[in-house]
């Protein structure tokens, strides 16, 4: 709550394809991060029985009556995983009849003896994923999408198996990208494709909800050193998961670092010289911290147009959210309000006055943003040889008269004079209120004001104060 006061003088007298389109491999085997080469060109697609499929156009089945399995203490043990004696499901290791046996290597058309490094760049999901092959001492983990698990190994052989797990049943989008080192020779990066693994027994057969698509708005054609980047992460469409982490990878860095304490839509940072060629991405997790979506990775431009200023120290500061205060208050040259002379009205049965309020301030700067409402009231005029007039007589017409960016305030009611009826400004009187979520700021509040007193008031000059508050 917040108090103010101040004083009142009376003078003398504010879709995807339907699944049926695709092909779909619910038994048997499929090489599924199969390198091949086309047109002269390494690509990742993937190899069944009847031949290589682009992954666009394939889905894989692992249904749970032959997929799901109980969580051993080993199995407990992969990044991000369910507890022991929960259920998850996979595409096992071994052939086993009725199930998908999955696997990963490449043709006959590249290098023998070429080693494939395989990078998971996300995951879309309803649960985590992870890929592992069996080990004595436990699970020997080839990827992982939770945070701290692997997200890209390296094998030399042409064709190997292993385990294919998920925790949920629901469609899973696996954005995958490759490198392949022929022996002795120059390394080829293979663009990323995207493999679906549906878990769950039946197929939809009709158009599925689009999967949610995330980009970056706010960036700049190019920054000066100095100047502030502010970055807004875009769902379409809206989901209701708001869990975000953005990662940055400096100009000719190959690995993405996290950025410590960037966990909502938005993201700001002041820009250095340093910066110039930085990449800027944002991913959208779900409840499980399975990834949802992922951006296009922004460019950051640095251009201070051959005037390179030398980039000294950084200055910090902070506000604890427990910082976070509501005052009203009254600036000391908006302290006295003088209503006049009151005078006799035209139908002589009363004397009025009237003036204004001059601003009255409230800030607001709470975190949480629950929104205020300020009001006030005056007890009663005295003259300095102790002649009253109740707080009664008075009335007051609020406004607001200013609100900062993103504020709603809403002026109070008018009250009038309760020289015939009512209790006027005696007692508590809304001024203004903010609404929840739109209260964060500062407004400026102002009222017009109203005195009518009784012809037989004693000759004096009155005074009162208007007292505030703000909850």
């Amino acid at each position: 709550m917040a108090l103010a006061a101040l004083g009142l003088i009376a003078g003398p007298l504010a879709g995807t394809a339907a699944a049926q389109e695709k092909v779909v491999v619910s038994d048997g085997h499929v090489d599924l991060f199969y390198v091949d080469v086309q047109n002269s060109a390494h690509v990742l697609t993937a190899h069944t029985g009847s031949g290589n499929v682009a992954p666009g156009d394939l889905t894989v089945h692992a249904k749970p009556s032959v997929a799901s399995r109980t969580v051993s203490a080993s199995i407990a043990t992969l990044p991000g995983w369910k507890a022991q004696g929960e259920t998850y499901y996979v595409l096992p290791q071994n052939s086993q009849p009725g199930q998908v046996f999955a696997g990963f290597g490449y043709s006959s058309a590249v290098a023998d003896g070429t080693s494939v490094t395989y990078t998971l760049d996300s995951l879309r999901g309803p649960g985590a994923f992870a890929l592992w092959q069996n080990g004595e001492e436990g699970p020997n983990v080839f990827l992982a999408s939770a945070e701290g698990g692997p997200k890209s190994f390296t094998s030399a052989a042409d064709h190997e198996h292993g385990n294919w797990g998920f925790t949920e049943q629901g469609e899973y989008a696996l954005t995958v990208s490759a490198t392949a080192t022929p022996p002795g020779g120059t390394p080829v990066t293979i663009p990323p494709v995207t493999y679906t693994v549906f878990v769950g027994e039946e197929l939809s057969s009709g158009p599925e909800t689009p999967a949610t698509q995330l980009s970056i708005t706010g960036l700049s054609a190019h920054y000066h050193a100095g100047g502030v980047a502010a970055l807004t992460a875009v769902q379409n469409p809206v989901t209701d998961e708001n869990h975000y982490h953005w990662f940055t990878k400096a100009a000719g860095a190959t690995e993405w670092s996290v950025v410590s304490g960037a966990l909502t839509g938005k993201y700001g940072f002041v820009v250095r010289t340093a910066d110039n060629g930085r990449q800027v991405k944002a991913v959208l997790y779900n409840h499980d911290h399975a990834v949802i979506a992922e951006s296009e990775p922004a460019v950051i431009v640095v251009d201070d147009h051959g005037n390179d200023p030398v980039n000294g120290p950084a200055i910090t500061t902070t506000l604890s959210a427990q910082e976070g205060v509501l005052a009203i208050s009254v600036a000391p040259e908006n302290r006295e309000v003088d209503l006049g002379a009151l005078t006799l009205n035209p139908a002589a049965d009363r004397f009025t006055a009237a003036g204004a309020l001059k601003p009255i301030t409230v800030t607001d700067t709470r975190a949480d943003n629950p929104g205020w409402t300020a009001s006030g009231r005056v007890r009663a005029f005295t003259t300095v040889d102790g002649g009253q007039l109740g707080g009664k007589y008075l009335g007051w017409t609020p406004n607001v008269l200013s609100a900062s960016t993103g504020q709603t305030v809403t002026a109070g009611p008018q009250v009038a004079s309760g020289f015939a009826t009512g209790n006027g400004l005696a007692t508590w009187s809304q001024l203004a209120t903010a609404s929840a979520g739109a209260g964060r700021g500062t407004a400026q509040l102002g009222a017009g004001l109203t005195l009518e007193a009784p012809v037989e008031t004693a000759p004096g000059a009155y005074q009162a104060m208007l007292i505030l508050t703000a909850i």
